[in-house]
């Protein structure tokens, strides 16, 4: 894994965002919508931590700089509170008598005797109060309302494969290719033409030979083929392994790669199990789905409902044109003038990045609308129009 930084450049039709390294020229992949904030624009920038495989580099966590940077933590150094002098003195003791006298000996025996009441009575008051019950067990615990807050969606698993074929193809190898072998797997053909630019700029500076780069990428054009193809076998048992819960998307991008590697038997006899299973999951997925939602309408929670209706487990897929005018009515009813603004611009929100943002006409709007819920409604201007434009009339 690495992190580095990246910058969104466009968005395509299935929702997902291309992105390149910062300062680069040409975009190198794509980053799952799920992954980025939803006001995420052209332009924006993060840092992110990747994979890198043979097929490309996968984007598999984004972090926000902005947020990241705002606050650093700092450690207070409180000391013990007292003054002390900078510099102290002490003076040596005489060595004219090392015998001690009767009245310090009688002194040490009257305090050694007070120090040993003095910790017979810490150790009484310690056993008292480890008898008393403590105010944390007495108090009881404070049951939790699952309806106060709508949890947030629920996130697939993301892909992860195992080794096994990698480790065999490279098992498989003569001793002087595996070097070339194990590179490729780690950063692929750019990454090994590095490795070799590096190695014999630091060869030059020795005085030594450089390494031969011709036929070391000749030689990895050879390997290249099968490392890939143990590659993609690998995430394919991964796949299927994990088939009800692995996210879609990790799914359907192992099934496009089939196209790219060598056409054996086993390749194509796993292919064809991911495209059924994959077609299987999508429909039980959008089943399960479209009851999620009809079922959080139906308890009242609008929020919720909204946020479901956003996240449809294939991208594209439309809702019902029944339970898009029931949650059309639900959002429009739940934005009232007797709302609480928080709450006001919670469901806006939502409803902004939901499939029927351009229908909601909110029944009112509250009184004198803080700073906070004017800053979402500049924020969603651009996705709900008829929410800002009620929001604009009435409190004008």
């Amino acid at each position: 894994m690495a992190k580095i930084d990246v910058e969104i450049t466009s968005q395509r039709e299935d929702g997902d965002w291309t992105w390149r390294a910062v300062g680069a020229r040409e975009p190198k992949g794509t980053v799952d919508a799920s992954l980025l904030p939803t006001n995420s624009i052209v332009g924006s920038k993060f840092l992110v931590e990747t994979e890198y495989f043979l097929d490309g580099i996968v984007v598999t966590k984004v972090f926000d700089k902005k947020q990241s940077s705002e606050k650093t933590e700092t450690l207070e150094i409180l000391g013990s509170g007292k003054q002390t002098d900078l510099v102290t003195t002490q003076l040596a003791k005489s060595k004219k008598s090392k015998r001690p006298s009767k009245e310090s000996f009688s002194n040490s025996r009257t305090n050694n005797r007070e120090k040993k009441s003095g910790s017979r009575e810490k150790e009484k008051r310690a056993s008292r109060e480890k008898d008393k019950p403590s105010a944390k067990t007495t108090r009881k615990p404070r049951k939790q309302n699952k309806n106060v807050s709508d949890t947030p969606f629920p996130k697939s698993k993301r892909l992860k494969a195992k080794r096994h074929h990698r480790n065999e193809a490279l098992k498989n190898l003569p001793n002087e290719t595996k070097r070339i072998a194990e590179i490729l797997l780690q950063k692929g053909l750019p990454g090994l033409r590095e490795s070799i630019d590096v190695q014999n700029k630091t060869a030059k500076k020795a005085g030594e030979p450089e390494i031969p780069e011709d036929i070391l990428l000749k030689l990895a054009e050879q390997i290249y083929p099968n490392l890939r193809t143990a590659e993609w076998l690998d995430r394919a048992d991964g796949a299927l392994r994990g088939m009800e819960t692995i996210d879609l998307r990790d799914i359907r991008s192992v099934i496009v790669a089939s196209d790219n590697v060598q056409k054996n038997n086993e390749v194509k006899s796993l292919a064809e199990k991911l495209k059924e299973g994959f077609n299987k999951r999508v429909e039980t997925d959008q089943q399960n789905w479209l009851k999620e939602v009809i079922s959080t309408l139906k308890e009242g929670r609008v929020v919720r409902a909204l946020r479901l209706s956003s996240r449809p487990p294939k991208a594209g897929f439309p809702l019902p044109e029944d339970l898009l005018n029931s949650l059309t009515e639900a959002t429009n009813a739940a934005l009232a003038a007797d709302v609480t603004q928080s709450r006001w611009g919670t469901i806006a929100e939502a409803a902004a990045f939901s499939p029927i943002h351009d229908r909601v006409v909110p029944e009112g709007v509250p009184e004198n609308p803080s700073e906070e819920l004017t800053k979402i409604i500049r924020r969603i201007s651009s996705k709900a129009p008829s929410i800002v434009e009620k929001f604009n009339s009435s409190s004008v």
